[in-house]
């Protein structure tokens, strides 16, 4: 019992700005969510994540539920909370609002990732927001790309386009998620040797991308392994504090396309570690 114990307080030591932008994260996906879902998707104990949603419904970025928590509308699902946006407000316009800001901010690290795209290419989608931006681009461009995900959301996103050939490896859908795991597609994922994985982010600190989830990070790095161009899709807000489980040092990433919003402390400290590092124009 007490080496539980202890494993759940490392986990409520993502910052509750980090934990609460994974809640609008989860909740921008699927539009409600449980408390249990909240909790097995972040990683935290039950009492931590009833905590951020109180706090998140007084700022009007959520809806309590009997058991959990809806959106109260599709642009809550793009907001962030209060005091993640404190420190990086002086960089943005004060009239739009900082989910405003975050929503524009996927959309532009979004176009700067399907500029890495060629006619022809197999491209494995991560189970992520921002990498959702980048399957409605490429549904409304002319490339023609061999698309596979485990994610339901994105993969309906694309299924109707003409000139995407879709692939779903298949798996056990994860509770609270519209995400596949498992065999037979991790089978697939092993024999498989994509030209790009575009791979979404939770949290980044220090040079390392970390996950609340042994789960999501084991499956992160099997998709990595499985494309030989890995390109990380991580918005600003996802960087600093400590994070429960490591997926990769980012330097195994052929590239991480983030946004201006990153602080100066944290681009200079990525620079330094050699990653190849692009920004997304800022939002205006």
């Amino acid at each position: 019992m007490a080496k539980r114990q202890s494993k759940e307080l490392v986990r409520d030591k993502l910052l509750p700005a980090q934990r609460q932008n994974f809640i609008l994260d989860v909740l921008y996906e699927q539009r409600a969510a449980t408390l249990f879902q909240l909790s097995e998707r972040i990683g935290a104990s039950f009492s931590t994540v009833r905590r951020d949603l109180d706090e998140m419904a007084e700022k009007g970025l959520l809806k309590r539920t009997h058991g959990g928590a809806m959106l109260i509308n599709s642009r809550a699902g793009h907001a962030e909370p209060d005091d993640l946006s404190n420190e990086k407000a002086q960089s943005t316009n004060k009239t739009i609002s900082t989910g405003d800001h975050i929503q524009k901010a996927k959309k532009m690290i979004a176009r700067i990732a399907i500029t890495r795209l060629r006619d022809g290419d197999s491209v494995i989608f991560d189970s992520s927001t921002t990498v959702l931006e980048v399957a409605r681009l490429v549904v409304t461009s002319k490339l023609r790309i061999v698309a596979i995900t485990n994610n339901i959301k994105i993969a309906e996103i694309l299924a109707d386009a003409p000139n995407v050939r879709l692939i779903m490896p298949g798996g056990t859908k994860r509770p609270g998620t519209y995400m596949f795991t498992g065999d037979p597609g991790d089978i697939f994922f092993r024999q498989l040797h994509a030209d790009i994985a575009f791979i979404g982010a939770q949290n980044a600190s220090s040079g390392i991308l970390t996950d609340s989830r042994v789960e999501s990070a084991s499956h992160k790095r099997l998709l990595m392994e499985s494309a030989r161009v890995t390109i990380l899709l991580i918005d600003s807000y996802k960087f600093g504090g400590p994070g429960f489980c490591e997926v990769s040092d980012l330097k195994k990433f052929s590239e991480v396309i983030t946004d201006t919003g990153l602080e100066n402390s944290e681009y200079a400290g990525l620079k330094k570690r050699g990653i190849n590092l692009s920004l997304a124009p800022p939002v205006s």
